[in-house]
């Protein structure tokens, strides 16, 4: 068998793999990376308190319940917490935008002007502390900054919509009073 004959397809292939090769590496560059900023299930979290401007909203789960403080008789609207436990609990960060702390005000993750969220376990142990900025540029999106932290990263989706700290949010209206067979 002749070498020379085997020339012309080795180049061949080897300048397909190198293409390959230098695309993967192109995409790869490209792409962002994101994590988790909680490590906690829905089932694990025993406390959340939220503060805007001010308010202050506090949730604690009872045995199986969830109530908010002060508001003993009526309901937390399941579907909200649950909407809480999927954006919030499962908030991804992807790319660190700053890490200046004179830009958390341009980025709504300072003390004053952030919502911030604490969440507690069970045990009301603290397992994480965000400072959340909405993002002007692009409303799907934003900004976190961990308490104790410079870094302000962005998020994969809008979590600010769901850290409102009144009731009327949170809670289902309470049960009208029942007026039957009151005699006047």
């Amino acid at each position: 068998m002749d070498i020379r004959q085997w020339r012309t397809p080795a180049i061949i292939l080897g300048i397909l793999v190198a293409l390959y090769l230098y695309t993967q590496l192109g995409e790869a560059r490209h792409s962002s990376s994101t994590d988790a900023v909680f490590d906690l299930a829905p089932d694990e979290v025993g406390r959340i308190v939220m503060t805007t401007a001010g308010q202050r909203a506090e949730l604690t789960r009872g045995d199986s319940l969830w109530q908010m403080t002060g508001y003993d008789e009526n309901p937390v609207r399941q579907w909200r917490l649950d909407s809480f436990f999927r954006s919030v609990l499962g908030v991804e960060r992807e790319s660190m935008v700053s890490a200046n702390p004179d830009k958390w005000g341009t980025y709504g993750v300072d003390d004053s002007t952030g919502k911030q969220v604490q969440v507690y376990n069970r045990g009301d142990n603290l397992v994480g502390h965000l400072i959340v900025g909405q993002s002007r540029s692009n409303f799907q999106s934003s900004y976190i900054r961990q308490a104790g932290a410079d870094e302000v990263y962005l998020t994969r989706q809008s979590i600010f919509h769901l850290l409102a700290a009144d009731s009327s949010f949170w809670l289902d209206a309470p049960p009208a009073p029942d007026t039957t067979g009151v005699e006047g």
